[in-house]
């Protein structure tokens, strides 16, 4: 099984030329079809789609996925799915982690000790997210990019300032059910 192959925006070498370059990008963006709903991030998703999205740190992981595969890559409307499981995937992977910090490698059962399952759930999150950043194409500088976005967001720039409605002052993360 061989790599994906990379966008023609993000071709390197001299194998091609400028012209030919320009001719594969206008091609792929037609193939693509319109990016106007990653554009505007979560404004441009669904009713059905937003309520995917399992709490606000996975809808502030969208948002910024989606601004960043807008801006620099070959990404459309079509990709809205897969953004979505990997914004939801990466929320669980911290949700594992903090599991794993908390309880520990190991549980035990009486004086049995016993592997803790969030263990097993983090190794399998972790293949699903690399198989679904290859599928998109996101490479290591583009995941470094997400998560200095986030760092530049600050406590307010919320997901009410993102979704553009002030209403509610509720935290998503005492709602869900935690491991």
């Amino acid at each position: 099984m061989g790599r994906n192959t990379m966008p023609a925006s993000q071709v390197t070498g001299n194998h091609l030329s400028k012209t030919e370059i320009k001719h594969l990008i206008e091609l792929e963006k037609e193939i693509a079809g319109k990016s106007d709903r990653l554009e505007i991030g979560l404004n441009g998703l669904h009713k059905q789609e937003l309520n995917q999205l399992i709490n606000q740190n996975a809808k502030l992981n969208y948002h910024i996925l989606a601004l960043e595969a807008h801006e620099s890559s070959a990404l459309a409307n079509i990709h809205i799915s897969t953004l979505i499981d990997l914004a939801n995937e990466m929320e669980n992977l911290k949700r594992y982690e903090k599991a794993i910090k908390v309880h520990g490698v190991l549980m035990f059962l009486g004086e049995k000790p016993l592997p803790n399952p969030a263990v097993k759930m983090r190794q399998d999150s972790l293949k699903s997210i690399n198989v679904m950043k290859s599928q998109l194409d996101l490479g290591a500088v583009d995941i470094a990019t997400l998560a200095r976005k986030r760092a530049e967001m600050n406590e307010t720039d919320s997901l009410d300032k993102l979704l553009g409605d002030g209403g509610s002052d509720e935290d998503w993360e005492e709602k869900t059910n935690e491991i």
